[in-house]
């Protein structure tokens, strides 16, 4: 079965062989495989030859330039992008881990949630304040938009001391994120700078577009092309010519 196998395989690329030989050398058998018209074949296949070297090249050429501009566009984007990111993270840090929660206020690292709420820790304020009743104590917390929280505690489970400490723990983050950020003020200043400077860098991209168009301008101007396509268009009428058909 296996010899069986290989019989029909060699003869089914044989049959193939065959027909293309003929496709490629029209005009009968004799011209496709004759020894007589072998320079005819080769003529017209020299001719093939160089028309499809040519284009090879100029779209190996062309493709080169091209991907050259599109990684040159990459390596731009992605150092704006990073440059994006970085400030981002400077202007607006993660929440971190948290330290507290009291109620309904937890306490992060750099922000605090009420309820659903986050508020960033850098410019806020809070202050504690005793209730009109006994044991009711209060929390106010204080952003820079000035829209005030106020979140109100009372019973055995949120002694005024507990209240108090929270609060101190609040105002101890708040004031660990103001020297945060002051610390931060010239690593967003160099952000910032590198973002224009990425933006503004595209002398790569520029150059890159400039070399395409080059090439694309000296092969129109190229004439080894159209030549060699007359030469080749001489070819097939020549092969027409000995024997009434016209080659692809």
């Amino acid at each position: 079965m296996i010899a069986l196998g290989w019989v029909v395989g060699a003869t089914v690329l044989g049959v193939w062989w065959v027909l293309w030989r003929l496709v490629r050398y029209p005009g009968g058998w004799t011209y496709a495989f004759r020894e007589e018209h072998r320079e005819a074949r080769r003529v017209l296949e020299d001719a093939r030859g160089a028309v499809r070297g040519l284009r090879r090249t100029a779209r190996r050429e062309r493709w080169q330039a091209q991907t050259a501009v599109k990684r040159a566009e990459w390596t731009y984007r992605r150092r704006i992008r990073r440059a994006e990111s970085e400030l981002e993270q400077l202007r607006t840090p993660h929440r971190g881990a948290r330290i507290e929660q009291l109620g309904e206020i937890a306490l992060y690292e750099h922000a605090v949630v009420v309820r659903d709420d986050e508020v960033a820790l850098a410019g806020l304020q809070v202050r504690f304040e005793l209730g009109s009743s006994k044991g009711t104590s209060y929390v106010y917390l204080t952003p820079p938009d000035g829209r005030e929280r106020m979140e109100r505690y009372g019973g055995a489970e949120h002694t005024e001391d507990a209240v108090r400490r929270f609060a101190v723990q609040v105002q101890n983050a708040i004031a660990a994120a103001d020297e945060l950020r002051e610390q931060q003020v010239g690593s967003v200043r160099a952000a910032k700078a590198e973002l224009r400077e990425a933006l503004s860098a595209t002398e790569q991209v520029e150059a890159a577009k400039e070399q395409l168009e080059t090439i694309r301008a000296r092969q129109d101007a190229d004439v080894r092309l159209p030549k060699a396509r007359a030469a080749l268009d001489d070819a097939r009428s020549a092969w027409q010519s000995r024997t009434g058909r016209r080659p692809l």
